[in-house]
């Protein structure tokens, strides 16, 4: 009797692996292991059967909700990593395009020569044509 359950723990153990879990080979596998252990276990009464293959069903759709749980968490967690790496790298993608507007070079100043038209105040006075030179960058 103790060979056969360690035995069909051992079968159980080894045929579920995590890749396996969600598929519906699991479901019999855990299934049947729960039923042979369950038959074994109530002195081979179809009873003993039953309640074991129900309970390693449940087993099974237990480990697969906590799969696909830890899935889903892996792939939230994944993408918040990402999504503060883009944020990240825009701001520096900022700070650089800052650093080299305020670094660049400054032109050569140009001087330009203008004549200032002869203009009456408000008072009445005349200025005369006077030229003048701006400097601009």
């Amino acid at each position: 009797m103790k060979p056969t359950i360690i035995l069909s723990i051992t079968l159980a153990v080894f045929l579920s692996g995590c890749a396996s879990l969600r598929q519906p080979a699991t479901d019999i596998v855990l299934t049947g292991a729960g039923g042979a252990i369950g038959y074994q276990a109530s002195n081979k009464r179809i009873g003993g059967a039953a309640i074991g293959a129900g309970a390693g069903y449940l087993v099974s759709k237990v480990a697969n909700y906590e799969i696909t749980a830890a899935i889903a968490d892996a792939e939230k967690r994944g993408h918040d990593r990402a999504m503060n790496q883009a944020v990240k790298q825009q701001y520096w993608i900022m700070q650089n395009q800052q650093r080299d507007e305020s670094t660049a070079p400054a032109s050569e100043p140009r001087y330009v020569n203008v004549t200032l038209p002869e203009t009456v105040t408000a008072d009445g006075v005349i200025l005369k044509p006077t030229p003048i030179t701006l400097r601009t960058e």
